[in-house]
C-alpha cells in the first residue's frame, strides 16, 4: 500500500465518523498516525510496527495519556483508529502483516486471484479461480522500499479533498454551487 493511501483513506473515513474532531483544519495532521505502521521499514525491523504486540501498548498509552490529561477521551480514539487502519489496509492489500511479531514472524494478507474470462460461460463472461485467498509469508528482512504514489493513493487524496471540503462547507453553510 502506498504512502498517500495510508495517509488519506483513513483520515477521510475518520472525518466522516468524527466530524467534530475535524472542525479545526489542524486536525488533518492526525492523518500522520496512519503512517506509523511503516516506521518499521525505516528502522529495518519489518513487522515491529505491524504487530499487535507493539500497536496495542502504543494505543493504550495514547488513550491513557489523553484521559490522564483531559479527564475524557476525545481525540485519542481517532488516533488509535488511524494507527489500526494501517494494519487493516496492509492486510487487505496482501500484507504480510505479522500480527504477533516478534513471537511469530509469519504475516498474513489477502490476495484476489480471480480472473475474468471473456468468451466463456453461458453469458459470454466467466470467472475462474477463487475470489479471495489468505496469503501467509514472512516480511522481507531489513530496510524495504515503500511506494509513494499509486493510483489508489491519488484516488484517496481526491476523496479526502472532496469529503473534507464538503463537510467544511456543510458546517459553515457555504455552497459550492452557483446561483441561477
Amino acid at each position: 500500500m502506498d504512502f498517500l493511501t495510508h495517509l488519506f483513506l483513513p483520515i477521510t473515513v475518520a472525518a466522516v465518523w468524527w466530524p467534530e474532531v475535524f472542525e479545526s483544519p489542524a486536525a488533518v495532521a492526525l492523518g500522520g498516525f496512519g503512517l506509523l505502521g511503516d516506521f518499521d521499514k525505516f528502522l529495518g525491523v519489518p513487522g515491529l510496527t505491524h504487530s499487535l504486540v507493539t500497536i496495542v501498548p502504543i494505543s493504550l498509552a495514547v488513550l491513557g495519556a489523553e484521559y490522564w490529561y483531559r479527564g475524557r477521551l476525545a481525540i485519542s480514539p481517532v488516533v488509535v483508529a488511524l494507527i489500526a487502519s494501517h494494519l487493516v489496509l496492509d492486510f487487505v492489500d496482501g500484507g504480510p502483516v505479522p500480527l504477533l511479531f516478534p513471537f511469530v514472524e509469519t504475516g498474513i494478507g489477502l490476495q484476489y486471484p480471480v480472473r475474468t474470462v471473456f468468451g466463456a460461460g453461458p453469458l459470454g463472461v466467466w470467472w475462474e479461480g477463487p475470489i479471495v485467498t489468505l496469503r501467509t509469508t514472512a516480511p522481507r528482512p531489513g530496510h524495504n522500499t515503500y511506494g509513494f504514489i499509486k493510483g489508489a493513493g491519488v484516488v484517496s487524496f481526491l476523496a479526502f479533498v472532496t469529503v473534507y471540503w464538503g463537510l467544511r462547507d456543510r458546517r459553515t453553510g457555504a455552497s459550492g454551487g452557483g446561483n441561477a
